[in-house]
């Protein structure tokens, strides 16, 4: 699934998917790495789902503490 990651981020798709990984434990992948047009995909994220309940309800958990605007990580 493609999402729109705009709305809790001014990050582009990079740096918010890298964000999401190291601050909340959700690994994302870029939306911009599924378009001819890189600048296409760049307020996407895509997320799979190809996991069990136990591991969809504890990203779910995760993924509810974004309600602070994303800032850049530093490696």
């Amino acid at each position: 699934m493609l999402a729109d990651c705009s709305g809790v981020s001014e990050l582009p798709d990079d740096e918010f998917s890298y964000w999401l990984t190291k601050e909340i434990g959700v690994a994302p992948v870029p939306g911009s790495s599924f378009f001819s047009r890189p600048e296409l995909g760049r307020r996407l994220v895509r997320f799979a789902f190809c996991k069990t309940e136990e591991m969809l309800a504890e990203a779910a958990r995760r993924l509810a503490r974004v309600r602070r605007p994303a800032r850049p990580v530093r490696a």
